[in-house]
């Protein structure tokens, strides 16, 4: 699989992680009709295609919700795919809704923004390349940005602090610096995040730790961030991906 991944646009940085590009090669595997997800603190919107020609037929597109859970889905056969991925605090102020209720979604877009995300699907479908769609992406959230809700800065700076120390953070400590009750900051904090501060810094911690490109480099990543045994690193690996970690790479060769 190539993989390619395409900072966002200045104007959404705060809004948007990145944007990101796989495609399969369709001489050598048949048409991937599992879509498969694991651990992830971002929400994402997919766009499937059946391959990366100009004008690609469009198969579905969904919104994958920030999750704790891996899951598979059985899908239209795809070779192509188009995903935007997007920080859980951005739900709230974008979509008027706790970032609470797309925990472990996987759902049409359509679905998810009625209308609106008619119009969008049809206009990614239209766009004859990659950097098209992706422009057709960008100024959806450009709008977005326009009408945007209520933003609680005081926790979204929390959640900043946690990603920034790739969750090696003292929940207790965090909530203290911020002068909420433990109560108050989890509460809110799950609002913007989607989950409690505790999960939210083990699901970052593990995707600090999943950047690495294959199973070997990815153990000793482990150790620098805080497992002290290779069985509990395997242990979480497999609760985020379902997979042990050569496995989990062998899916992406």
């Amino acid at each position: 699989m190539r993989y390619k991944i395409i900072p966002p646009d200045e104007g959404l940085k705060d809004i948007i992680s990145h944007f990101w590009v796989g495609t399969w090669n369709s001489e050598h595997q048949s048409p991937n009709s599992r879509y498969y997800v694991i651990a992830n603190s971002l929400t994402e919107f997919t766009f499937a295609f059946e391959n990366d020609t100009p004008r690609s037929k469009l198969l579905f597109s969904v919104v994958q919700g920030h999750t704790n859970q891996p899951n598979q889905f059985q899908v239209d056969g795809f070779y192509h795919l188009i995903g935007v991925s997007i920080y859980s605090y951005s739900i709230p102020t974008l979509f008027n809704i706790p970032a609470l209720e797309l925990n472990n979604q996987f759902i049409s877009l359509n679905t998810f923004l009625g209308s609106e995300g008619e119009i969008l699907t049809e206009k990614v479908a239209l766009a004859a390349t990659t950097q098209e769609r992706i422009n057709v992406i960008t100024f959806f959230f450009k709008s977005l940005i326009e009408k945007q809700r209520y933003k609680d800065r005081l926790i979204v700076n929390a959640i900043q602090e946690i990603k920034k120390r790739n969750g090696k953070t003292k929940i207790s400590n965090l909530a203290s610096d911020f002068c909420l009750s433990q109560k108050q900051f989890e509460r809110r904090f799950k609002e913007f995040s989607g989950f409690n501060p505790k999960m939210y810094s083990r699901i970052i911690r593990f995707e600090s730790i999943i950047k690495k490109p294959n199973s070997q480099s990815i153990l000793e990543e482990a150790y620098t961030h805080g497992f002290y045994d290779q069985a509990h690193f395997i242990h979480e690996f497999k609760c985020f991906t379902g997979f042990n970690p050569s496995d989990f790479y062998k899916l992406s060769s």
